[in-house]
């Protein structure tokens, strides 16, 4: 079958090569319309003639032409959690607005592992990147600083790096509102399950969990489990404590409510029954049990839409504000009713 060029579009359409080249290297404005000097009603019929005869631009060509290739890439922890698999989903919807193509990636907690996503997709040429950084990550994300492509950090923090763009959550706050919560609900032993890994988030997260036990007057500890094999961990972590008295658990991530759920059910033990709970994050398992679990809510849409979003500005040399804190969330649940 015969290739379909550009020259076979601009023939049928009755334009010339030069105007099809317009219309199919043109970027999408926020109110839909092509951003080249051609007649709207003649671009929709060049855009409906490449439809039909089955045109297909040539990306990586106009990628070397105009130093754009209309791609970024977006490299989660773990595009299999459902935390940043909703943030990738609302970057993809965002981005396809403005034309772009979306290049995802996972890190899995490996800094190394991110130094090789980070090389590979500079080789696409990509006009920006989103990423959600790792312990001992700094030198990878400042590789693609240095290739001067405009990078964002999402979800997660690292001191000292200059030239980015930010949108995170109010972690420390949400640290906050989950203890309050349980303290307003008669609890005073109240502990803390993390990771031992050290990212921004998560240490925030105990930065307002240690600060609203200390307003209260009350002893805080944070237990801490391995990233890659805690499921042997967690249950002898949740005896220990219930051991020492523990009246309830403040949960900062959603794989560590499922681990922490899957041992207790292991011990026999329900919440608020034996133990109170606040966790993170969206899941149905929340709601599938006798009772409903109290949680802190990240917005996921505006993570997702404003790193673009930031991203987009820094693209085009555009002003825009690059240090973006978003507000947590929590969301009531059966979990911290103290039973008497």
């Amino acid at each position: 079958m015969k290739k379909i060029t550009i020259k076979d579009v601009a023939r049928e359409a009755g334009v010339s090569v030069t105007l099809v080249s317009f219309v199919m290297n043109a970027k999408v404005g926020e109110d839909g319309r092509l951003d080249c000097p051609v007649n709207p009603e003649t671009a929709a019929r060049v855009l409906e003639v490449a439809k039909r005869l089955g045109y297909r631009r040539n990306a990586a060509a106009a990628s070397l032409r105009s130093g754009r290739s209309n791609t970024i890439a977006v490299i989660t922890t773990d595009i299999a959690n459902n935390y940043f698999a909703g943030i990738s989903r609302y970057i993809e919807d965002k981005s396809a607005q403005y034309g772009y193509t979306v290049l995802f990636c996972s890190s899995d907690e490996n800094a190394e592992k991110l130094a090789s996503v980070i090389d590979t997709v500079l080789a696409y040429n990509i006009d920006g990147l989103i990423v959600a950084p790792v312990p001992g990550g700094q030198e990878a994300i400042s590789k693609a600083i240095d290739a001067r492509v405009p990078v964002v950090l999402l979800d997660r923090d690292i001191e000292g790096l200059e030239n980015v763009g930010k949108v995170l959550l109010n972690d420390v706050e949400a640290g906050d509102m989950a203890t309050e919560c349980l303290i307003n609900n008669g609890y005073r032993k109240i502990e803390m399950i993390s990771y031992d890994l050290d990212i921004s988030s998560i240490s925030e997260r105990a930065e307002g969990y240690r600060r609203t036990m200390a307003a209260h007057g009350l002893e805080s500890h944070v237990n801490t489990t391995t990233y890659g094999d805690p499921q042997k961990l967690m249950p002898n972590i949740i005896k220990g404590a219930l051991e020492r008295g523990v009246e309830a658990f403040f949960l900062p991530t959603y794989s560590l409510t499922a681990l922490a759920f899957g041992a207790m059910n292991e011990l026999n033990l329900s919440t608020p029954r034996d133990i109170g709970i606040v966790a993170f994050d969206e899941s149905d398992l929340y709601r599938l049990g006798a009772s409903t679990i109290a949680h802190i809510v990240q917005p996921l849409r505006e993570l997702g839409e404003k790193s673009f979003e930031v991203l987009h500005a820094m693209i085009e040399n555009e002003p825009c504000e690059r240090n973006i804190i978003l507000k947590p969330e929590l969301v009531p649940g059966g979990s911290v009713i103290k039973k008497a």
